[in-house]
């Protein structure tokens, strides 16, 4: 029946975005907790910046992270629905987006990492808008432009500007060369404004220190928690199944369809990798990981029928979260 009504109501599915998302928050509000200011990602530039105007305003960390994670979601919603991910558009990756990362404690915070979801995903709203457009480049300008932004809050980010590229090959039928220069000029601008801003300031040997700390930073031991093995092993079921699907229905879906799906995988891709190859990397990926996840599994859930199944999957799914947070509290 929840199926149903987010699959056939979209207003239900956005109602139900905020709704979850306040639910899991709300101890947060009651009983908000600083550790906005202890991770190494707010050594950033731009963290730095941002967390400093609310040091000390525990429950305005708190507001600012809820109101961004909203954000994320209702973006991931609004993509699915504006580039026709599926036959019908729908909140449910935007659903599964917000109670995936909120049933993660540590992130019920102005954490880095949420801005830098929310710069990425305007990335990936320039990199569709590339699709069958004559005028590409100022887009994948603007994409390379806000990945750069992304990785001023949150370092690992910027592993995702390949994503530039690869959408260059599978959206784009251009032979123009431009469409490869073009990704490192727009990556390059917002680094050489902070670099010039720290050189004038004459703190230019300080941003490179603080790569450096983040580089050489252990934080990952989450990948050997019992509770993260848990819900990543149902995770991982659910793609398998969002998979299928999508093969199977591979030759009746549309075109585009097809490539922006493709570029959600390569992005799956490649931030798995990172995870688990670098050790800098903590759980608060799960930030970013939730983004092209979200889409898949929905992929899974919103077309054809056998409502039963894919209801008992939501809602065991829905429950793992939910004790995964309670686990943490």
């Amino acid at each position: 029946m929840l199926l149903r009504l987010i699959k056939n109501s979209n207003f239900f599915g956005i109602f139900l975005i905020p709704l979850a998302g306040f639910l899991f928050w709300m101890q947060s509000f009651q009983s908000p907790g600083n550790f906005g200011f202890v991770t190494k990602e707010s050594t950033m530039p731009l963290s730095f910046i941002v967390l400093a105007l609310f040091k000390g305003l525990v429950l305005w960390q708190v507001l600012a992270g809820f109101i961004i994670v909203l954000l994320n979601s209702l973006i991931i919603a609004r993509i699915s629905s504006s580039f026709l991910l599926y036959k019908k558009g729908s909140a449910l990756p935007g659903i599964i987006y917000i109670i995936t990362v909120s049933s993660v404690r540590t992130l019920q915070i102005l954490h880095p990492v949420h801005i830098a979801s929310l710069c990425i995903l305007i990335a990936i709203s320039y990199i569709f808008d590339t699709y069958q457009k004559h005028a590409e480049i100022p887009y994948t300008f603007n994409a390379s432009f806000f990945i750069a932004v992304a990785s001023l809050f949150y370092l690992p980010a910027a592993l995702l500007f390949p994503l530039i590229w690869i959408s260059i090959f599978v959206l784009q039928k251009s032979d123009n060369w431009r469409l490869l220069v073009v990704p490192i000029l727009g990556f390059s601008v917002p680094w050489f404004f902070i670099w010039a801003v720290s050189f004038l300031n004459d703190t230019s040997n300080n941003i490179l220190q603080i790569i450096k700390h983040i580089l050489w930073s252990k934080n990952n031991a989450y990948l050997f928690d019992p509770v993260f093995l848990a819900k990543s092993a149902l995770i991982l079921l659910l793609i398998i199944f969002g998979s299928i699907s999508f093969l199977t229905d591979y030759q009746s879906i549309k075109i585009s369809e097809r490539k922006y799906l493709t570029i959600f995988y390569w992005m799956f891709g490649i931030i798995v990798m990172t995870a688990l190859f670098l050790i800098m990397i903590g759980n608060e990926v799960v930030s970013l990981l939730m983004i092209p996840v979200a889409v898949i599994i929905s992929y899974f859930f919103l077309p054809g029928r056998k409502y039963f199944w894919k209801e008992l999957f939501l809602i065991v799914y829905a429950g793992v979260m939910v004790a995964a947070y309670l686990l943490y509290g």
